[in-house]
């Protein structure tokens, strides 16, 4: 396993922006990471930048739709898995366990809607993919992709951030969440799910007769 945003910093590469992705001064939030590994001596290695072409406009905080991202630059991990992520295998699991333990096709309908159904069934067919690359999308970081924002910040807000915030889309959190109660606050047109992540306890074991006869 590679880590290719921390290894993208350290080599010069970028930057972490507040949205906890690579922000390149040329290209942006826009670049696609690789590693590459050798077992030879290098001559020299690259050096982490000195600068961060993030510029703070916090587009990316008022883009996500679970609050994952805050002001402050504090990042909730477990949010913006659970809905980004949704159709990877925590949230596969957790689509497969409503599907066993649905009575029929009528009490499965009542739990999945049928986009959540076809969307599924397109991220088994090929890649899964992502329910919200909003904070990538609206990120205006980087010489290439800069000059739309500061010409006109108004018009870029209106035909880059509004539509996803407008977006009527399912999100999908953790009972009891902050993501919960900021979804529901911050965008009530939005209709909020409550999944388990694909994780659930493990069921407790019955205690054996044998067991039970020696401490009672």
């Amino acid at each position: 396993m590679v880590a290719h945003k921390t290894v993208a910093v350290a080599a010069g590469l970028g930057v972490m922006g507040l949205h906890r992705n690579v922000i390149h001064p040329k290209f942006g939030s826009f670049v696609l990471l690789v590693t590459v590994l050798v077992d030879a001596e290098v001559s020299e290695y690259g050096q982490a930048l000195d600068y961060t072409p993030c510029i703070d406009c916090k587009l990316c905080v008022a883009a996500c739709p679970v609050g994952a991202i805050a002001k402050d630059g504090a990042f909730d991990a477990l949010a913006c898995t659970t809905h980004n992520y949704r159709e990877f295998m925590s949230g596969f699991t957790d689509w497969a366990q409503t599907v066993a333990d649905s009575e029929d096709a009528a009490d499965y309908r009542s739990r999945v809607t049928d986009s959540e159904s076809a969307s599924m069934w397109q991220s088994l067919s090929s890649p899964p993919g992502y329910k919200s690359g909003y904070c990538l999308a609206v990120c205006p970081a980087g010489e290439d992709v800069l000059g739309p924002y500061l010409d006109d910040r108004k018009t870029f807000m209106d035909t880059v951030l509004r539509p996803l915030q407008d977006k009527k889309e399912t999100l999908y959190v953790l009972p009891g969440s902050h993501a919960q109660e900021y979804a529901r606050r911050r965008f009530p047109h939005k209709p909020v799910k409550e999944v388990t992540g694909g994780w659930h306890p493990p069921a407790k074991r019955s205690a054996s007769p044998d067991r039970e006869t020696r401490t009672s």
